[in-house]
């Protein structure tokens, strides 16, 4: 498929570009600058703007790019590059990518009805946030991502949708990756977890959803990026810091400090992340009641999981 080799290669290319000419632009970031960081040596935040380069000019070869998506996805790549300059507040932030989201989901042919826009819209927003919240080591948001992108294709095969799309980000995320393993030279950035954040909201939008338990199933394929936004929100509610606000309990950080080298953990979440979506492609063969309550059952299952390994603590284990 033609579309994925230019996905793949217009992202490395910029990714290469980028590690040069970013340090000239400002975009540098240096393992002191906070104490949330965890790199040991400077890297480039621009890996988003390949991302964004690859993606869309792979659209636009399949005939695929709608307005909707080229705007929404142009909008969170300006407020993350924004961000990764000047650290916007959290309303700001907030106010654009809820903008982005309702572009993206007017665009999108088949969802109608009030709830299913207010659904499609708060899926993109926490999308994007839930996949910036787990980009905190070196490979681990592209390696997740791409194993994401395998599971949504296996699962749009099953469904008897293109493929195209799912295909075309983890092409992208694996030119990404290229400059991203440890020790990374580049980083997606803010405006790289954002865009990513919407590509993935997009594909399950664009997933055929027939009802409910066909967009739930989708849905929960976010797997590890849901799992961890729930565990951070839940921990930030219960220490009253406000959820906006950084702490080092994430899941990744708790494999980190049980000496897991940081390769190592970027694959385990994709092994992780794997294990997640083939559970859930055998879920989405199931009849739709049967769908509903396994999608219920998992979820009753990973809050268990997370209270019982102290994901929801409070302070560092």
């Amino acid at each position: 498929m033609a579309s994925v080799l230019i996905a793949f290669t217009l992202c490395l290319g910029w990714c290469v570009v980028a590690v040069r000419i970013g340090p000239r632009l400002g975009f540098v970031d240096v393992p002191e600058r906070s104490a949330l960081t965890a790199h040991e040596v400077p890297a480039v935040p621009l890996g988003g703007v390949g991302v964004f380069l690859g993606v869309t000019v792979a659209f636009l070869w399949e005939g695929t790019l709608s307005p909707g998506l080229l705007m929404a996805s142009g909008m969170v790549l300006l407020l993350g590059l924004a961000d990764d300059r000047w650290d916007l507040p959290p309303v700001s932030r907030l106010i654009v990518e809820f903008g982005a989201a309702v572009v993206l989901v007017v665009g999108v042919p088949g969802i109608d009805g009030l709830s299913d826009r207010v659904f499609a819209t708060l899926l993109v927003v926490v999308a994007i946030n839930a996949v910036n919240l787990y980009d905190g080591l070196d490979g681990l948001v592209g390696l997740t991502t791409l194993v994401t992108t395998v599971v949504f294709a296996a699962l749009f095969l099953g469904r008897g949708l293109d493929t195209a799309a799912p295909l075309i980000l983890g092409a992208a995320m694996i030119g990404f990756l290229v400059l991203n393993w440890a020790p990374a030279r580049l980083f997606l950035g803010d405006a790289g977890s954002y865009l990513v954040g919407l590509y993935l909201a997009y594909v399950i939008l664009t997933a055929g959803p027939s009802g409910w338990p066909d967009t739930l199933v989708a849905t929960a394929v976010l797997g590890l990026f849901i799992v961890d936004l729930v565990a951070a929100v839940l921990r930030r509610l219960r220490s009253r810091t406000g959820i906006f606000s950084g702490d080092r309990n994430h899941l990744y950080d708790q494999m980190r400090r049980r000496l897991v080298s940081v390769p190592k953990v970027a694959l385990l979440s994709g092994l992780g992340q794997l294990a997640f979506g083939l559970v859930l492609i055998g879920v989405d063969q199931l009849p739709a009641p049967a769908k509903l309550g396994s999608v219920a059952a998992l979820a009753v299952v990973i809050l268990v999981v997370l209270a019982r390994s102290g994901s929801l603590a409070v302070g560092e284990a």
